[in-house]
């Protein structure tokens, strides 16, 4: 989960204390058209041409975009009290950066919360689709006042059309005494079934909601408070679930997607527990046996709960400190954090290697992966590395991308900066 407490970012000024926030761009401020570039096919692709770089939005982090095929879906998060608009989804062919569609919410967004709107592209029915999910609230009339809402959205990426939406009701989030930060998205689809999640990612208020959408009747089937889902496999949702009290013990839960009925539990409740989607059937788990110490990382499988790989603290050999995992779509996933970076096999949940800062090698900031590569930086700039040995593989790239096919990647602002780009594919 990305730990943040809002989306629009705040730079220093140079030279003094005062800041300004960083709003979204309306469309053709700074994304404008362009004659369409060249691209290539490159499975995976090592080396992207920062040159011709398409700016997507100055708000929106690089790893927050989705690509299918040229068309970046792009989440724009505009519901600061400075910003201008509030959340919307805009697709943008990256071979033009020209806009084809925005789609926006039906009900207004609660003006007592900022809201982080993230949509997931799937497969519904054997058809690729991209699902939004916004919070909003429906107007109050006379008497009766206004109750909160979760919107999805149903888009198809290929012409940007909106095939239908749905409205889910949920219990606070909206009112005096919710969490000044919201995100809302979803951990996954499976057996036609998508698993909403709503949570305050505040690290010092964490806590999360998770309602069972059914695609096909747009009823929900369960709902279940308090407990924050992760990741989906094998029609199993697994997620956390913390105790009461200021430093609550968690447990680790897998519930049946469908049903909501319990499948499984972990054996024992921890602190400070984490749980990262690690592939299509595993998950990395993170957490601490007592509140100040012990830690471990469990690799789990997802349907069964049960524990592939564990690994627990020895002297002079820390536990790594996964932040988070990215599966390359193929068969490695790469977990990093800290001062440590490792991989591991997304289908036996086999650590592969890892590199640590006593190791001689300077660690790099993972930004991506895709099919057996992976992609982030150091201080000597960008760098990609193979998925399987953990070795430099191209030392000049070009940028270090978030999100990647065979021909276009996602990544940060020119230059380095804040927000989201498009890179073709060079080599």
């Amino acid at each position: 989960m990305r730990l943040i407490t809002g989306t629009v970012l705040l730079l220093a000024a140079v030279g003094g204390c005062t800041v300004t926030p960083i709003e979204p761009l309306d469309p053709g401020d700074y994304v404008t058209s362009r004659p369409p570039v060249d691209l290539r096919s490159i499975d995976p692709p090592t080396r992207f041409d920062d040159a011709a770089a398409g700016p997507l939005e100055v708000s929106t982090d690089a790893d927050e975009v989705l690509l299918h095929g040229t068309t970046a879906i792009v989440p724009i998060h505009g519901s600061k009290p400075t910003a201008s608009s509030g959340e919307e989804i805009r697709l943008v062919d990256t071979r033009t950066n020209k806009v084809r569609e925005v789609i926006k919410p039906a009900h207004p967004q609660p003006r007592s919360v900022t809201v982080i709107a993230l949509p997931t592209l799937t497969s519904v029915q054997g058809r690729p689709t991209v699902l939004a999910a916004f919070l909003g609230e429906a107007p109050g009339q006379g008497t009766t006042p206004g109750r909160p809402l979760v919107e999805v959205v149903s888009i198809d990426p290929e012409n940007g059309k909106t095939d239908w939406r749905a409205e889910i009701p949920v219990k606070g989030w909206t009112g005096t005494g919710s969490p000044s930060d919201v995100e809302v998205s979803f951990a996954g689809v499976a057996d036609g079934v998508g698993i909403v999640r709503i949570v305050d990612p505040s690290l010092s208020a964490r806590r999360g909601d998770t309602y069972a959408l059914d695609l096909r009747s747009r009823k929900v089937r369960w709902s279940r408070r308090g407990f924050e889902a992760r990741a989906v496999a094998a029609g199993v949702v697994t997620g956390r679930q913390p105790g009461t009290g200021r430093t609550p013990k968690i447990e680790v839960r897998g519930i049946d997607a469908r049903t909501g009925r319990p499948r499984w539990a972990s054996p024992r409740d921890a602190f400070s527990v984490e749980v990262f989607p690690a592939g299509p059937s595993k998950a990395v788990v993170r957490g601490r046996t007592d509140p100040d110490g012990k830690p471990y990382v469990d690799v789990v499988e997802i349907a069964t709960g049960r524990v592939v790989a564990a690994t627990k603290g020895k002297p002079g050999k820390p536990v790594p400190h996964p932040s988070n995992c990215r599966y390359d779509e193929q068969a490695i996933t790469v977990c990093s954090g800290g001062d440590w970076v490792g991989a591991l096999d997304a289908r036996t949940g086999a650590w592969l290697w890892s590199i640590t800062k006593s190791g001689g090698r300077l660690v790099p900031y993972v930004t991506g992966a895709w099919h057996g590569v992976v992609y982030g930086r150091t201080d000597n700039g960008p760098v990609v590395l193979d998925g399987r040995t953990g070795r430099d593989r191209e030392t000049r790239p070009g940028v270090a991308p978030s999100v990647v096919n065979s021909s276009m990647a996602i990544g940060p602002w020119p230059g380095g900066g804040l927000g989201s780009s498009s890179y073709p594919v060079i080599g």
